[in-house]
């Protein structure tokens, strides 16, 4: 729903107000893990145009620890881009997956944003210095002008987005628990309610999971399990697996992006996520990749092989499998 504002209640509203904060990310090719502190500052810079309902050009400014621009040199690529901006209003209904490109100045990019609600939105920039080498995120908040968005913590396992249905599953059923590995499953049908597998790769993926707890205090940004594509004309689907590992109990709002016939579409579910229970908290536990099942540390942590999937606890056959990939 859009909203239009005459032009005398627009000047008389606040301008942008910007807050620029360091988050705390999960992050992965199918898992999720802890993100490293941000050493990179991300800020918006001020533009009284940010009004609900209407399209601003919008800036964002990166800087390093030495108050350096960060240029797109200073950066790896991370799925076909080198800066994601992940996008969500305080309501967790209006959510945005954004590449910005270099701006005039060093250190600044530009990217054109309309935001649904008023209010205050919250933008993580997910980037890989190539300094580090890891994966962090950088957050900031943005002032948008107009009424916020009203908040809907209902839950739901299917979505339905211009004659698709998404649904969601869990292995055996179980609900998600914080600090606990899950498996989650989505499946894609046509209006023809037969299984879809047309899902066309969206930056090197067939899906990109992004959740979002009422706190926004942290971001998890997962991908399918399995491989990837690696032409444009490879299709995927009907079937989507990630591996989840919740860091926060409560409400969570989870964003679902595919592309079809060259669009995005956006599946939102709504999950309850359970507290977690003793045995999950266990640092001496081992500690597998489910992707490279040779991985093995105690307690949790990333897989060096994958550039940063979140291990997750080992079970009876992860190792069988690891002895397997030892010979």
């Amino acid at each position: 729903m859009k909203y239009s504002f005459e032009s005398a209640v627009v000047a008389m509203l606040a301008s942008v107000a910007l807050i620029s904060v360091t988050a705390r990310a999960q992050h992965s090719h199918g898992g999720d893990g802890h993100g490293a502190h941000a050493t990179i500052k991300t800020e918006v810079l001020p533009n009284e145009n940010h009004v609900a309902g209407k399209t601003a050009p919008t800036v964002v400014r990166l800087t390093g620890p030495n108050g350096n621009p960060v240029t797109l040199a200073d950066l790896r690529e991370a799925h076909t881009e080198k800066l994601h901006l992940l996008i969500v209003d305080e309501s967790l209904t209006d959510y945005h997956h954004e590449h910005p490109v270099p701006a005039e100045k060093p250190g600044e990019y530009r990217f054109e944003f309309t935001p649904k609600h008023g209010g205050t939105y919250h933008i993580w920039a997910d980037l890989l210095p190539a300094a580090s080498g890891k994966q962090e995120y950088s957050k900031t908040l943005l002032k948008v002008q107009g009424p916020a968005g009203t908040p809907q913590h209902t839950t739901n396992a299917t979505a339905e987005v211009d004659g698709f249905r998404f649904t969601w599953t869990t292995e055996d059923d179980k609900p998600l628990r914080v600090g606990e590995s899950a498996l989650v499953k989505v499946r894609v049908t046509g209006s023809d309610a037969k299984p879809f597998n047309q899902l066309e790769p969206v930056m090197g993926a067939y899906a990109h999971m992004v959740a979002f707890p009422t706190t926004l205090e942290t971001v998890t940004h997962v991908h399918p399990t399995g491989p990837e594509p690696t032409k444009k004309t490879e299709r995927g689907g009907p079937d989507l697996s990630f591996h989840v590992v919740p860091e926060q109990a409560g409400y969570q709002k989870f964003y679902l992006q595919t592309q079809i016939g060259g669009r995005d579409k956006f599946a939102a579910f709504g999950v309850d996520v359970a507290a977690g229970s003793a045995s999950a908290a266990d640092a001496d536990a081992m500690y597998t990749c489910p992707m490279h099942p040779e991985v093995r540390q105690k307690g949790p942590g990333k897989c060096p092989k994958c550039g940063g999937m979140a291990l997750v606890p080992e079970k009876k056959s992860d190792k069988e499998n690891a002895h397997d990939h030892s010979h």
